[in-house]
């Protein structure tokens, strides 16, 4: 599997007061035509992030349309688990529907955050988003008991399947640094609200450097094939990002094949010289591409990437 590098797309770069830093976890709303809407979280000075809205030109492979004003802003209400940010999570086609799960963010004081998922819905062809709930359609329970964030959802035959970041342990790690241990777990709805949780990780970790695996992206490919992309941390001489690959029958039982992906590496400088993560899989005219960000989570912005070849 060789991906091709197209470059930076798109970095903020101080755009509006509420966009000061970072383009984090690009999603599409992929339709027909060749300009998508894009949804992304943007910092302020104060390093809140909120979910954006742009267009991706496909033609151009460039970022236009930027709206400086959040189509969905963090929790008003003092104590929320959004009450300090909000990050895009995916968006969902469902009839006429368009969900937006998102990422809600707590600062707490024994640890540096916690996170739980939200949902919102779109009732103007997604220029702006309402909260469906105050609460979280997925937190920490008696088994996801730290947190859970950044999930991927595919309706799939009549049933909302989601795929999560569980975290499972906070931990210190060098020089006393706190070090989140998080990996991917699987869950199923009628609803897309209510969910069953299956309690093993979908996505477990592959050796005992590794403590953060994130983002998954899932593709459907044939009944039973099933795809996902996703960021792990950390390697053997590698503390940063990389971006993996897994193959699945049932969307349930994941076979991982990092390998696949072995040769999208950092850059040799540019804004992904560091890491590449939190990648987005879409088509566009029969080819496969990708956006991902890449250095310090996305604050130098995403890029583009197209796959050489077929899957």
């Amino acid at each position: 599997m060789h991906w091709k590098k197209l470059g930076l797309c798109f970095a903020p770069n101080n755009l509006s007061d509420l966009m000061q830093s970072y383009a984090r976890i690009p999603i599409l709303d992929q339709g027909s035509g060749s300009r998508y809407p894009l949804y992304f979280g943007s910092r302020d000075a104060t390093n809140r992030e909120r979910v954006f809205k742009a267009t991706l030109d496909m033609e151009t492979l460039t970022v236009t349309d930027i709206d400086t004003q959040p189509v969905l802003d963090f929790g008003e209400n003092l104590g929320a688990f959004d009450d300090n940010g909000v990050s895009p999570c995916c968006l969902v086609n469902v009839g006429e529907r368009k969900l937006l799960y998102y990422c809600g963010w707590n600062i707490h004081v024994k640890i540096p955050f916690t996170c739980a998922i939200g949902l919102a819905e779109s009732t103007d062809g997604g220029k702006s988003f309402h909260k469906c709930f105050k609460g979280a359609v997925i937190d920490r329970d008696k088994n996801d008991h730290q947190f859970v964030a950044v999930n991927d959802v595919l309706y799939d035959n009549g049933l909302f399947r989601t795929w999560y970041l569980s975290c499972h342990e906070w931990a210190r790690g060098k020089e006393g640094r706190l070090i989140h241990h998080y990996t991917i777990h699987y869950a199923e709805s009628e609803d897309g609200i209510d969910w069953k949780r299956f309690a093993q990780p979908a996505i477990p970790f592959k050796n005992e450097y590794e403590y953060a695996i994130s983002t998954p992206r899932v593709i459907k490919l044939g009944p039973c094939d099933y795809r996902m992309w996703y960021s792990y941390r950390a390697q053997p001489g590698i503390e940063t990002y990389r971006i993996g690959y897994a193959e699945s029958q049932d969307g349930v039982t994941w076979v991982r094949k990092d390998e696949a992906m072995a040769d999208f590496t950092p850059s040799e400088d540019g804004f992904d010289s560091e890491m590449c993560c939190y990648p987005f899989l879409f088509h566009h005219n029969n080819r496969l591409y990708m956006l991902y960000n890449g250095n310090d989570y996305g604050r130098t912005g995403f890029g583009i990437a197209v796959l050489d070849g077929s899957l």
